[in-house]
């Protein structure tokens, strides 16, 4: 039997298989730094929570204490200084926030440019093992050709030898 061309493209094809693959790494990359930032702002949200908590238990704290009487001038001067401190870190705590959704936004927009990458390199793969494909279809209707071309002269001669 005849050798079989090879694909004149199996290069490409190689390259293309490969880009698909770092784009399938560069999506997972992506897709877990997401997460890792989306888990951090949870748990910044769950620190303000916290911090809000704090200062409302202190509040009330302190105004029952003042209500038994037991809170000096001095102690309700360094009560409210320690409750506006709280609001400052709830205020700290919330600009952090803001600016760590926009990194979870940014993150998001580098999965969309992964995943259209990825589906860019998967398109480009498929059209080429089609390509091969339809390739490997018309070698096989060649050689499958040729053999009943050889199988029709074999014929033949037998019969032309019968005959004589």
């Amino acid at each position: 039997m005849a050798v079989k061309p090879e694909y004149r493209l199996q290069t490409l094809l190689q390259l293309r298989e490969r880009k698909k693959e770092a784009a399938e790494q560069h999506l997972a990359a992506c897709l877990k730094a997401l997460r890792t930032e989306q888990e951090r702002q949870r748990e910044m949200e769950e620190e303000l929570t916290r911090l809000m908590n704090k200062r409302k238990e202190k509040m009330r704290e302190y105004a029952e204490t003042a209500m038994k009487g037991q809170m000096s001038a001095a102690d309700a001067v360094s009560a409210n200084v320690y409750i506006e401190r709280l609001k400052e870190l709830e205020v700290a705590q919330k600009h952090a926030i803001e600016g760590q959704k926009q990194v979870v936004a940014q993150k998001q927009e580098e999965v969309k440019s992964a995943q259209k990458s990825l589906t860019d390199a998967m398109q480009d793969l498929k059209a080429l093992e089609k390509h091969r494909e339809k390739f490997e279809d018309q070698v096989k209707h060649e050689q499958d050709t040729k053999q009943e071309e050889s199988m029709d002269e074999i014929a033949q001669s037998i019969y032309l030898n019968r005959e004589r």
